[in-house]
């Protein structure tokens, strides 16, 4: 029935169906011959359709060849009819740009990010592109610090919220400094938790390595019983003695503990770090106090002299210092005696130096010994002194025995 239509009736069908059509509106075709700046569609309007490169909205370095084949089916905005040609303008780009739009329009609504891709760096600011728009991104908008150089951003892509889209004064506005600020605050919080949560966990450990430290500390008091022998370390030094850590409590060892002989100083004896054998003294529960001693109880010279020295005894001694009323004598490594003035000499001795100096060697004998109470006291008077001569023999009764007497008496007058 076609076939047997007039020119006439042609021109007016297709004259009909253009006037369905108009500028502005979406039509879709198919691709029917791919030039180098242009796609030729075929349209059922009759006309051809056109659809230049330039409003493809082709990616760069992308030609038509790359993204489009023969038969391939597009869609587009009217933008011109022509009549004396018989084609139809259409842009693939103006169709993008309206999804676009909308999308700017909503992500500024809901206060949705986009990801945009900077272009062109000005003194001012940035071009960047959305898909089929160009926008602007103020130098203030760019980032939370200060920009000096707006060339430091170009090529990269960013975060960002819209802030003003308006299409009649073709004007798109975005903010990577907000999303940038948004981040920047997350970082911190998620940083002060962190910290909190760190310290929280490092008062925790703390507190459960105190608790663990106090019943350890609270086992090893009670597990000591005086006299028993531990191993320690030296863990401080005062003029009065040291503190020795016996594995997690700490004990005294008074500076008349370190050694049975005298001590100078503590730091002679011992010193921070050493690791040291002592002996439990004593341990007092109130106040959690732990005496020690470095001296072994087994070998107190007290005790092992006074197997060998009684009241009466001969020893011998060096002067180790003298005062004035008289001197102190070590008889042996940490006995200690003490020699009054008195004792130097039968005569009177106005000075202890005219009788024995610092470093005299000299004998003595035992007048008092108490050796629980480690003192000793001794006598160079009685070591000169003779003995009373015993004259019990020559007591009697009868006359003859006082004569007897009388003699023996004159012998030793004139002896």
């Amino acid at each position: 029935m076609e076939n047997n239509m007039t020119m006439q009736e042609l021109l007016d069908m297709q004259e009909q169906e253009l006037s369905k059509i108009n500028v502005g509106e979406e039509i879709t075709g198919k691709v029917a011959q791919i030039n180098h700046d242009e796609l030729i569609l075929s349209l059922e309007v009759g006309f051809d359709g056109v659809i230049p490169a330039n409003e493809l909205n082709l990616s760069k370095g992308k030609s038509l060849e790359d993204v489009y084949e023969v038969g391939q089916e597009i869609t587009g905005i009217i933008t011109n009819i022509s009549y004396k040609d018989a084609t139809i303008k259409i842009s693939r780009l103006k169709l993008e740009q309206q999804a676009d739009l909308k999308e700017l329009i909503d992500a500024m609504e809901e206060h949705k990010t986009i990801t945009v891709h900077t272009t062109k760096a000005l003194e001012r600011g940035l071009y960047a592109r959305y898909k089929s728009h160009n926008m602007f991104m103020p130098i203030s908008q760019i980032d939370t610090k200060f920009v000096k150089d707006t060339n430091e951003y170009v090529g990269l892509d960013l975060e960002c919220y819209v802030k003003e889209v308006n299409p009649r004064k073709n004007r798109i506005i975005v903010s990577h400094r907000e999303v940038a600020q948004e981040v920047l605050d997350v970082e911190r919080k998620e940083k002060k938790e962190k910290i909190k949560a760190e310290r929280e966990a490092e008062r925790a450990r703390i507190k459960a390595e105190r608790e663990e430290a106090k019943k350890k500390r609270e086992e090893i008091f009670e597990s000591l019983v005086e006299g028993e022998k531990r191993t320690g370390k030296v863990t401080n030094i005062m003029p009065y003695g040291a503190f020795i850590d016996l594995g997690g409590i700490e004990g005294l060892a008074h500076i008349n503990n370190l050694s049975w002989t005298r001590v100078e100083s503590v730091e002679s004896v011992v010193s921070v770090g050493d690791e040291v054998t002592v002996f439990v003294e004593s341990v007092d529960p109130e106040t959690k106090r732990i005496s020690l001693a470095l001296k072994d109880p087994d070998q107190d010279p007290w005790k092992l002299i006074a197997d060998e020295v009684s009241v009466g005894s001969v020893v011998k001694a060096k002067v180790l210092r003298i005062i004035d009323k008289g001197a102190f004598v070590e008889v042996k490594s940490g006995i200690e005696a003490y020699l009054p003035i008195g004792e130097l000499s039968e005569g009177r001795v106005n000075k202890v130096e005219d009788v024995i100096n610092v470093g005299d060697e000299i004998k003595a004998v035992v007048i008092k010994f108490n050796p629980a109470n480690k003192r000793m006291m001794l006598s160079i008077k009685e070591l000169s002194r003779e003995p009373e001569e015993d004259l019990s023999q020559f007591m009697s009764t009868g006359e003859e025995t006082l004569g007897t007497i009388g003699e023996a008496l004159k012998d030793k007058i004139e002896l």
